[in-house]
């Protein structure tokens, strides 16, 4: 049966159970965004803690829930993974392009291109998507989004380097020419272009996604108390990942909300229309509707907070690539319930 067919025989009341789930799952996940937010203005958290809970999510939890998902995969067809591995890198190399187009369609400053492009690319599909995906289909579900990160960690550590170093060196090349400050928001560390270090790809996340697909094509099971150590130890993702979250936004002020019109405007618009250019496409290629609400959902996600990162590091617009973050994240706890209401009542 068609995933359109199987959604439209599903009683309006399990819809209803269904959307009220996402609800209070989201309050619960605000509620976790909050503490971190208020931990970080009362000083209990800083730029240095952040650091350490962003490393151990990355390095150790999130690679864990990858590895303990591995058990509720095995039922999974194989075709079925394959073809989402290849959506995943379908997606991530579309959005280049169409992220380039938009920005210069709209004619942003030269300087703030790379940041607005990183912002309409990178979803945050680790640290929001796995507890939200978690929460609604099951550890399955952080299965999938992983195999769906490969392609993400490629790009980010490629593209994303080079777009958010192109924007360095215009800034410094605006701020040279003028007498007063220029357009952007800080200095750029360097002139040159970057020179890429491979060994970045080869983060945790991308090697035990890597692992977990071996395993999973070569039908090999990990020992029981092997999996569920995983599992206890990658437990702890969705509450860190949302303290981490709040944290972070509470590092900036909460003006730079409104800073940025036209980029929330456009950020408004990736959040509502992305996920349903997806959604359409997802329905052509899967049956399965868990499949298509989170390749639907995922693209549905706030901006990434790695966009933060990379600024910081190469030099970049980091005051719009926060602000971008802090926008959306408010925004998808009422664009991600729109999202899947769509989901459910119109496909």
């Amino acid at each position: 049966m068609r995933a359109d067919a199987y959604l439209h025989t599903l009683p309006k009341e399990l819809l209803y159970v269904d959307f009220s789930g996402i609800i209070v799952t989201l309050i619960k996940l605000f509620a976790l965004i909050v503490i971190g937010f208020v931990m970080s203005r009362k000083g209990i958290l800083d730029s240095n803690v952040n650091k350490g809970m962003t490393s151990l999510l990355v390095n150790v939890t999130n690679p864990c829930l990858m590895l303990g998902s591995l058990a509720s995969a095995g039922n999974i067809p194989q075709d079925t993974v394959l073809k989402v591995v290849i959506f995943g890198f379908a997606a991530y190399l579309l959005l280049p392009l169409v992220s380039y187009l938009i920005v210069r369609l709209a004619r942003f400053p030269k300087d703030r291109r790379g940041v607005m492009q990183m912002l309409l690319v990178f979803s945050n599909t680790g640290f929001m998507a796995v507890p939200v995906m978690q929460a609604l289909y099951g550890d399955v579900s952080v299965f999938y989004v992983n195999i769906m990160n490969i392609p993400f960690n490629f790009l980010c550590y490629t593209y994303g380097v080079y777009i958010t170093a192109k924007d360095a060196r215009l800034m410094a090349a605006s701020q040279t020419g003028s007498e007063g400050p220029g357009p952007s928001d800080q200095p750029s560390a360097s002139d040159k272009a970057p020179v890429l270090n491979w060994k970045v790809l080869l983060t945790p996340g991308l090697v035990s996604s890597l692992l977990a697909l071996i395993l999973y094509f070569c039908h090999i099971a990990l020992p029981g108390p092997v999996s569920e150590t995983f599992r206890y130890i990658g437990d702890i993702t969705p509450p860190l990942s949302m303290l981490l979250i709040g944290s972070i936004l509470g590092e900036f002020p909460l003006k730079c909300l409104v800073e940025n019109p036209k980029v929330n405007v456009f950020l408004t618009l990736k959040m509502l229309i992305f996920p349903v250019v997806f959604m359409l496409a997802a329905r052509m290629v899967f049956d399965d509707p868990m499949i298509i609400g989170i390749t639907t959902l995922t693209f549905a996600m706030p901006c990434a907070s790695m966009d933060i990162m990379l600024t910081k590091q190469y030099g970049g617009q980091t005051r719009i690539a926060s602000a971008g973050v802090f926008y959306s994240t408010v925004l998808s706890l009422f664009t991600i319930p729109l999202v899947y209401l769509t989901l459910f009542r119109f496909f």
